[in-house]
């Protein structure tokens, strides 16, 4: 299965804090993301769309949303670690795909 990797642009302390006092309760703020996303497309895909992506996705799609969140630093060679096992895309804040 694939994934993609969202990048957020968010103020270090406001970050820091909400998963602090989120992790003190327990909960995983990339697990309420992923639900965020999830809520997204139920409310902006059309339900054509969810029915058939659904139907040929080989696992549930709303089950399956994944966010690892990493700080926005680079690697020695100056650019960001991937993990090859799997496929990234990005997109930009305009909503572009930059591959």
């Amino acid at each position: 299965m694939k994934f993609i990797t969202i990048k957020l642009d968010i103020q270090p302390e406001i970050f820091n804090a909400t998963r602090e006092f989120m992790d003190e309760k327990g909960l995983k703020i990339e697990q309420e993301l992923s639900q965020s996303v999830s809520k997204l497309y139920a409310k902006h895909v059309p339900a054509a769309v969810r029915k058939y992506i659904e139907k040929t996705s080989p696992a549930d799609v709303a089950a399956t949303s994944v966010l690892s969140i990493a700080p926005n630093e680079s690697t020695e060679s100056g650019s960001k670690e991937t993990n090859s096992d799997q496929e990234h895309h990005v997109f930009d804040s305009a909503g572009s795909y930059g591959g």
